[in-house]
């Protein structure tokens, strides 16, 4: 595991707009899960300026979800519309290539083998981004998610709901269930990078960094990884030295 340290929010997100700029110029197919969430939210403005310039094109992309809320948050996703408005709706990917959880499916355990199945068609993920939540869950995989699962219904910690009711973006109703990638299909990733934010990550980070490796903190996982890359900034860091 890296860790790779800027200065402030600002310059984290300028980090990681670079990291995916440069992984879509060098493979313009990438398949890639993207986040939601506020720490994203300044990186897709940076990205669609690129785009306005010019300097990149995303429509080869194939863009899946990290995880989503399940009615009666919105049907067509919460998390998804966020995605939808901050990148989707100007960066030209076509429909036929987008893949969001399908929440307004009746079966979700098969819904959610589907979408285990739609990654394997398109050959595995190449990336994914993922931010990092104030109890160590990764996705919406909370503490004692085993590390084998694979795409599934879980349900939310009332902390979480509480957390993502803290963000200045609300897209509809909050539920406490939701549908993952699982712990296992994020390690199958070619390459993990999570995106850490703010004096409220000090303590997980500091677990997934230097603790040991344990379902109660389901991004400690990460360690496994070979390919996972932690893009920080100073106020996320327990020792603002540390690099």
């Amino acid at each position: 595991m890296e860790l790779v340290v800027s200065r402030d929010a600002a310059a984290l997100a300028r980090r990681a707009a670079d990291y995916f700029l440069d992984r879509v110029r060098a493979k313009p197919d990438l398949s890639m899960a993207v986040p939601a969430g506020r720490t994203p939210r300044l990186m897709y403005g940076l990205l669609a300026e690129e785009h306005r310039q010019g300097r990149v094109d995303f429509s080869e992309m194939r863009v899946f979800s990290v995880d989503e809320l399940c009615p009666p948050a919105p049907p067509d996703g919460y998390f998804w519309r966020q995605v939808g408005k901050e990148f989707l709706a100007w960066a030209g990917v076509p429909p036929e290539r987008r893949h969001p959880f399908r929440v307004d499916r009746p079966d979700l355990n098969q819904m959610c083998r589907e979408y285990e199945a739609t990654i394997a068609r398109a050959g595995g993920l190449d990336l994914v981004m993922l931010g990092l939540g104030p109890n160590g869950h990764i996705a919406s995989n909370e503490p004692g998610s085993p590390f084998d699962s694979r795409c599934r219904p879980v349900r939310l910690l009332a902390s979480t709901v509480d957390y993502i009711l803290t963000d200045a973006v609300i897209q509809g109703s909050v539920s406490d269930r939701a549908v993952t990638l699982g712990i296992a299909t994020i390690l199958d990733v070619r390459e993990v990078v999570v995106l850490v934010s703010g004096a409220g990550k000090r303590e997980p980070l500091a677990k997934v960094l230097d603790g040991p490796l344990t379902p109660d903190v389901p991004a400690s996982a990460l360690q496994r990884h070979p390919r996972c890359i932690v893009l920080a900034d100073e106020a996320a860091l327990a020792a603002p030295t540390r690099r």
